[in-house]
């Protein structure tokens, strides 16, 4: 018997063959002789497939041709074989592609509209960048259902300042939609900010600011 923080405890013997939980815990894998062992990392082979379908749009040959043709000049550019605009890679809109690399970009933080553009800018471009991507955005589940206010915080609160004498200054107020009651079904409340005395008027529809007063 022992004593250990307050607890007692009793240490006991058990044999290995007996001792089964502690057996496993100790023993150590060995791989068997010949085992295969693998090595995975992920690949990014989306640029080899942007230059594949280059080469087989239609839309994306024929300003190819212009461009070879000396037709179409900066910021048109062939550069190793892949249609540049303004040192960026050109992606046919109507390409899968497109989808693709926006939600490769967009799915790194869900992180808005701007970010999302000038990520896509440092590398790629396609018409109607802004607009593409505004959509993109306002159709993603995980934006719509986590967004977040990016506007500056409120300030402190101001209160008025204190009046000088009772009616002086009045707070204006009107209680809609109760029960109607002799043809009246909104009442005016008119509450003097210095005493808090009120009066409450009775008003029914319609009614104009010239009645009112």
């Amino acid at each position: 018997m022992g004593k250990l923080l307050g607890f007692d405890f009793t240490v006991e013997y058990k044999p290995g063959t007996t001792n089964v939980v502690a057996d496993a815990l100790s023993r150590r894998d060995t791989p068997e002789e010949g085992a295969i062992l693998a090595l995975s990392a992920p690949r990014f082979d989306f640029v080899d497939r942007l230059c594949h379908a280059q080469l087989v749009e239609p839309a994306i040959i024929a300003i190819r041709d212009d461009v070879l043709a000396g037709i179409r000049t900066a910021p048109w550019a062939i550069v190793d074989g892949m249609l540049q605009y303004a040192g960026r890679l050109y992606i046919p809109p109507a390409s899968p592609l497109l989808h693709e690399i926006l939600e490769a970009v967009h799915a790194e933080g869900h992180e808005g509209v701007q970010r999302t553009l000038h990520r896509l800018r440092r590398d790629f471009h396609f018409p109607n960048m802004k607009q593409v991507v505004q959509d993109f955005v306002r159709g993603c589940a995980t934006c719509q259902r986590y967004k977040s206010e990016h506007l500056h915080p409120a300030g402190l609160l101001l209160p008025l300042p204190v009046p000088q004498g009772v009616w002086t200054d009045v707070a204006l107020d009107f209680i809609e939609a109760l029960p109607r009651v002799r043809g009246k079904s909104v009442i005016l409340t008119v509450v003097d900010r210095f005493s808090k005395y009120g009066h409450f008027i009775a008003l029914s529809h319609p009614y104009s600011a010239e009645s009112v007063a």
